[in-house]
C-alpha cells in the first residue's frame, strides 16, 4: 500500500551517511549524524534497522525516532535523523534538489475513495441489522417425553441476542398446536408465554419445556414457531414439535 511518496518512518540517510562512532569535540566535517549507537534497533519492537530502508516489518510506531532524538541531543546535533518522511523526498536532498511531497495522487485518491465506500457500507449496515437475533435448538436426547397423563413434552434451548443499547424484556411464545403450555426449569407455574430480560449488546440462553395435551398430538412431527418480541421489535425461528411416530394418536 506504500510507494515513494508515502509518509513513513524514515531513515534520512541523506544526512546520516556516512556514520560511525563519535568522539567528544571532534569535528563532524565529512561525515554524517549517525553515530552508530543502534539505539534505534534497540528501541524497535520489531527489532528491525530502519537504517536499511523501508521494511514490511515496520509497524510506523516512532519508537525509533525518540531513540534517536535523544541521542542527537547528546551530541549537540538536530533531532530528526530519524522522521516521518518520504523516500523520495531523501533522495532528492541527496541530490542537492528540494524536497516535493506530493498528499494528493492517484493511490491516494483511490484508498480515500475505497475507505469512504467501506465505512458508508458498514454504517449502512449498522442502520439496518435487526434489533435482535434468535435461534432455537431442539433437545436430542431426550427427544420428546411422554407424561403420566399421557401429554408430551418438549425441550428446547432459546438463545436470544439482543442488538440493542438498552436493556429488553422479550415475550417467548410458542406458535403451533393449541393448548400449548411453556414451562422453564426450576418453575412449578406453567403458562402460555414466558418472559425474560436481556441485558444490552448481550446474548442469553433460555432453557424452555413446551407441553402438548395428549387431544392436541395429532402426528409425530407438528410444525411449530417460537416467536420473540419487545418494544424494540420482534422475530421468530420456525422449529418441530416431535411426539413419536409409534406413540401418535
Amino acid at each position: 500500500m506504500l510507494d515513494t511518496n508515502s509518509l513513513q518512518v524514515t531513515y534520512r540517510h541523506d544526512r546520516g551517511e556516512p556514520r560511525g562512532a563519535h568522539k567528544k569535540n571532534a569535528d563532524w566535517k565529512g561525515r554524517g549524524d549517525c553515530v552508530d549507537c543502534n539505539q534505534c534497533v534497540t528501541a524497535c519492537p520489531m527489532g528491525i534497522d530502519i537504517r536499511d530502508g523501508s521494511q514490511l516489518e515496520c509497524i510506523n510506531c516512532g519508537l525509533c525516532i525518540d531513540a534517536c532524538d535523544e541521542i542527537m541531543l547528546k551530541v549537540d546535533r538536530p533531532i530528526g535523523l530519524i522522521a516521518y518522511d518520504t523516500d523520495s523526498a531523501v533522495e532528492a536532498r541527496s541530490k542537492g534538489k528540494a524536497a516535493v511531497y506530493r498528499l494528493i495522487r492517484p493511490r491516494t485518491v483511490f484508498y480515500g475513495v475505497a475507505f469512504a465506500v467501506v465505512s458508508a457500507l458498514m454504517v449502512w449496515g449498522l442502520s439496518v441489522r435487526p434489533t435482535m437475533d434468535l435461534h432455537v435448538l431442539h433437545d436430542r436426547n431426550p427427544v420428546f417425553v411422554r407424561l403420566h397423563d399421557g401429554a408430551v413434552r418438549n425441550g428446547y434451548t432459546i438463545k436470544i441476542s439482543n442488538r440493542t443499547f438498552q436493556a429488553q424484556t422479550y415475550v417467548i411464545a410458542f406458535d403451533g398446536p393449541a393448548g400449548a403450555i411453556l414451562k422453564t426449569p426450576g418453575e412449578r407455574d406453567s403458562r402460555d408465554v414466558l418472559k425474560v430480560r436481556v441485558p444490552a449488546n448481550e446474548v442469553r440462553a433460555v432453557r424452555i419445556f413446551v407441553t402438548l395435551p395428549p387431544e392436541a398430538i395429532t402426528s409425530a412431527n407438528l410444525a411449530a414457531t417460537f416467536t420473540v418480541s419487545s418494544p424494540a421489535g420482534e422475530a421468530s425461528a420456525k422449529t418441530t414439535f416431535l411426539s413419536g411416530a409409534a406413540n401418535a394418536p
